[in-house]
C-alpha cells in the first residue's frame, strides 16, 4: 500500500514537471514568434519603401517630345519652350490640346501599381516581346526612355508594362494602355464648326437638302428665324432651335479619318450625301455633308453618322456625329413650324386690314405703354371706320385669326386673286399678308406671297360671319 502511494506521488511530480516544462517552452516559443513578427514587419516596411522607387517607370519633367507607336501607326507630340503642345501629324487640323497635354503629363511620372517580376526571363508571356503599344519619351537633358505596354492582366484591371532595355515587368493602370496604343486621329478636336459670331451680319440663311424631298430654307432677320421654303411659316423655336442653330459649335463624338481624299468621301457617303446643310451667316459659309450611318456595335448606346464639313479649313476630317446632334436627318415641316400661321401680339400691331366679299374693314389698334414694367404695352381701344369696336369682342375676333389652321401643308401654286386678304401692319413698319384663295378642298393660304397651307371652308365662313358681327356690335364666334 505504501509502495503504491509512493508511485502515485512520483507520477504527480513528473506530470507537474512536464506541464512546467511545456509552459516554459510555450512562453519561449511565443517570445521567439514575437521577434519573428517584428522582423517580418520591419522587413515589409523596408520592402515597401524600396517599392516606392521601384514602381516609378519614369519621373522626369523636362520632356521635349513623346512618340507613340502602335498598330494604329505612329505620331509625335512636340513640347515647345513655353509648354504648349502640338501633334506634327495633324498639321492644319484643329487639335485637342487638353488630350495632348494629358499624354505629356502622364509620361512625366508613370507609376506602376505593382512590380510583377524584377528580372523576367520570358517577356513573351506578358505580351512584351512585341508590345501592343509603346511611347518614346525624349528629354532635354537625358537619354530617351521607351515605355512598352503588353497584355491585359488576368483581373482585367491593369496592363503589363516594361522599360525597353530592362527585364523588369510592372502592372500599370489602363490609362497608360489607352494613351500608348492610340492613334493621331484621337487627338483631333471634337469641335467641327465655329460658334456664332455676335458681330456677324443680322441676316443669315440655312438650307437643308434631303434626297427625295423638297428643299428646306430658313432665314434669320435679326434674332428671328422663319421658314421660307417649301412654305412661308413661323417657327416653333422650342422644336426648331436645333435645326437653325445646330450648325454653330457642332461637336463630333470622334474623328474617323484625317485629310480624306475624294475616294474616302465616297466610301463614307459624304461625297453624295443623303442630307446636306448649308449655312451662310456673314463671313461664315459652311456646308455639312451627312453620309452613311456608322455601323453599330453592341456597346454603342447611340446612332451615329459619318459627316464632313466644308468651309472650316481646320476641320478637314471625316467625323462620327451622334444622331441627336443632327436634327436635319429626320426633319419635316410639321416638326418645326408654329401652330399659329402669323403669330403676333396684339400690342405689336398698328392695324389689321381685311378685304372680303368686295368690302374692306380696317381695324386701327391703339396701344400704350403701361407704367408697370411687368405688364409693358396694353391695348386700350380698337376702332373701325372711326367707330370704337367692343374690345372684348375684338379680342375674341383676334383669337379666331390666330387660330387659322396649319395642320395641312399645301404648296400647289394658284395665281388667282385672293377671295379674302388679311394684312397685319406692325408698329415697327413691317407687315404680314395672308391671302385666302378658293381651291377644290377649301382655301389655299398664301402667306407673304407663297401658297403654304390648306385652310378649311368652315374657318373662312366663321371669319366672314365675325366681320359682320363686329360691325353690328354682336358677339363673335371662335369655333369653326
Amino acid at each position: 500500500m505504501k509502495k503504491k502511494l509512493l508511485g502515485i506521488i512520483a507520477g504527480l511530480v513528473c506530470c507537474i514537471g512536464c506541464v512546467a516544462a511545456i509552459m516554459v517552452m510555450t512562453h519561449e516559443s511565443e517570445h521567439e514568434n514575437e521577434h519573428e513578427h517584428e522582423h517580418e514587419d520591419e522587413s515589409a516596411h523596408i520592402e515597401q519603401h524600396a517599392d516606392e522607387a521601384a514602381l516609378m517607370l519614369t519621373q522626369r519633367t523636362d520632356i521635349k517630345a513623346v512618340t507613340v507607336t502602335s498598330q494604329s501607326g505612329s505620331f509625335t507630340v512636340n513640347v515647345s519652350q513655353d509648354g504648349s503642345v502640338q501633334l506634327a501629324e495633324l498639321s492644319g487640323v484643329r487639335q485637342d490640346e487638353a488630350r495632348e497635354k494629358a499624354l505629356v503629363d502622364l509620361c512625366r511620372g508613370i507609376k506602376a501599381v505593382k512590380l510583377v517580376e524584377e528580372n523576367a526571363a520570358d517577356m513573351k508571356k506578358y505580351g512584351l516581346e512585341k508590345p501592343s503599344g509603346k511611347a518614346r519619351i525624349s528629354y532635354k537633358g537625358a537619354e530617351d526612355v521607351v515605355v512598352c505596354v503588353g497584355d491585359i492582366s488576368p483581373t482585367g484591371q491593369q496592363y503589363y508594362a516594361s522599360v525597353e532595355g530592362k527585364k523588369s515587368v510592372w502592372l500599370v493602370e489602363s490609362s497608360v494602355d489607352t494613351y500608348f496604343t492610340g492613334s493621331a486621329k484621337d487627338y483631333v478636336s471634337q469641335l467641327m464648326s465655329p460658334l456664332p459670331d455676335k458681330t456677324a451680319a443680322q441676316s443669315a440663311r440655312l438650307t437643308v437638302t434631303k434626297k427625295g424631298s423638297q428643299e428646306f430654307v430658313f432665314e434669320r432677320n435679326g434674332e428671328s428665324w422663319t421658314m421660307t421654303a417649301p412654305i412661308n411659316a413661323q417657327l416653333d423655336m422650342k422644336k426648331a432651335s436645333g435645326c437653325v442653330n445646330g450648325l454653330y459649335g457642332l461637336n463630333s463624338q470622334y474623328c474617323e479619318l484625317v485629310h480624306p481624299g475624294d475616294e474616302d468621301k465616297k466610301r463614307y457617303g459624304t461625297a453624295d450625301a443623303a442630307v446636306t446643310v448649308h449655312l451662310k451667316d456673314g463671313e461664315a459659309d459652311i456646308t455639312l455633308y451627312i453620309g452613311n450611318e456608322v455601323p453599330k456595335k453592341e456597346e454603342d448606346a447611340t446612332d451615329k453618322y459619318y459627316c464632313y464639313i466644308k468651309g472650316v479649313s481646320e476641320a478637314d476630317c471625316i467625323y462620327a456625329v451622334e444622331k441627336e446632334y443632327l436634327p436635319w436627318v429626320d426633319m419635316n415641316v410639321q416638326g418645326v413650324i408654329s401652330q399659329v400661321m402669323l403669330p403676333a401680339y396684339l400690342t405689336e400691331l398698328k392695324s389689321i386690314v381685311i378685304t372680303a366679299e368686295g368690302e374692306t374693314s380696317k381695324y386701327d389698334i391703339y396701344n400704350t405703354e403701361d407704367s408697370n414694367d411687368t405688364i409693358g404695352k396694353r391695348t386700350d381701344k380698337v376702332t373701325c371706320a372711326g367707330k370704337e369696336t367692343d374690345l372684348t369682342q375684338f379680342r375674341k375676333f383676334y383669337e379666331l385669326l390666330m387660330s387659322c389652321p396649319t395642320e395641312k401643308i399645301y404648296t400647289k401654286e394658284d395665281k388667282n386673286d385672293a377671295d379674302i386678304t388679311v394684312v397685319y401692319n406692325k408698329s415697327d413698319g413691317t407687315a404680314d399678308k395672308l391671302e385666302l384663295v378658293k381651291v377644290q378642298d377649301g382655301f389655299g393660304a398664301r402667306v407673304n406671297g407663297k401658297i403654304s397651307y390648306l385652310v378649311p371652308q368652315s374657318w373662312c365662313d366663321t371669319l366672314l360671319i365675325d366681320i359682320k358681327a363686329l360691325a353690328s356690335g354682336e358677339s363673335v364666334k371662335t369655333e369653326f
